[in-house]
């Protein structure tokens, strides 16, 4: 079902040579055989080889030969709308990679912010979490997660930062000149000043590339820390973690 066959009468028919012929040219019948080929070939990894792929990586490979099938056999004049495939991505970056997110959650509404902060291969140097008390509103979780992301950064002596969020909005009000009566200015004027006279850099990423802060800031409105460093990560954090170093794509219609 997680490759998108979700109605259970699919599943029902009993003649397998009428199942796969009718599905293989179905609508779905290049996301059916790429399927197909990819479980096979995991069962003789795992009778010939012991080898054992995680379902992540299965469904990354048969999203793959999907889009693969269809770009081939695609009309030139025809405009496909194909998955995008989105993963956690330094851009090559050479220092330290700090993913910054704000959540929203309840009823009602709590209002939390997170961030990890990587080095340049994926792995783990610090995070934190937070709740802000009376409050409801995104903008200022997300602007939030950023100031203490790069103030944290600050004070494990980091010089060379890239931080990325899903805030487009966040990102526009510190990167041009802001309204002096805006509300948030001060929160935004010091965030400009963490940045200057630092190679600290922000960049938008697509949420689904942005799993790992996302969790933060969701455990971070689920509590009533007002700010909380984790030295080490959570359990349920690890196979998020695990997913970004290995490069599992993560699919956006």
């Amino acid at each position: 079902m997680i490759v998108g066959f979700t109605d259970t009468h699919f599943f029902s028919e009993q003649n397998v040579h009428s199942w796969v012929n009718v599905v293989a040219t179905s609508s779905r019948g290049a996301c059916f055989l790429a399927a197909l080929w990819w479980i096979w070939r995991h069962r003789n990894l795992m009778c010939l080889n012991n080898e054992t792929w995680s379902l992540f990586r299965i469904t990354n490979n048969i999203h793959n030969s999907t889009n693969g099938i269809i770009k081939t056999f695609q009309q030139s004049d025809r405009t496909a709308i194909l998955e995008r495939l989105v993963k956690w991505n330094c851009q090559n970056h050479s220092g330290s990679i700090l993913n910054v997110d704000g959540s929203c959650l309840g009823t009602p509404i709590r209002a939390g912010f997170g961030g990890f902060i990587r080095n340049n291969h994926g792995f783990y140097l610090s995070s934190f979490s937070g709740h802000i008390a009376n409050s409801n509103g995104i903008l200022l979780a997300e602007l939030t997660a950023i100031y203490h992301g790069l103030n944290l950064a600050i004070d494990m002596g980091i010089n060379d930062l890239v931080c990325y969020l899903d805030s487009l909005l966040s990102i526009n009000l510190i990167t041009v000149n802001t309204l002096k009566f805006h509300t948030f200015a001060v929160l935004l004027q010091d965030i400009k000043d963490l940045l200057s006279n630092r190679n600290f850099t922000l960049h938008h990423t697509l949420r689904e590339g942005n799993y790992c802060a996302d969790f933060l800031a969701k455990m971070g409105a689920a509590t009533d820390d007002v700010f909380k460093v984790h030295h080490s990560p959570q359990e349920d954090l690890l196979a998020l973690i695990r997913s970004d170093t290995s490069c599992t794509f993560f699919y956006r219609a």
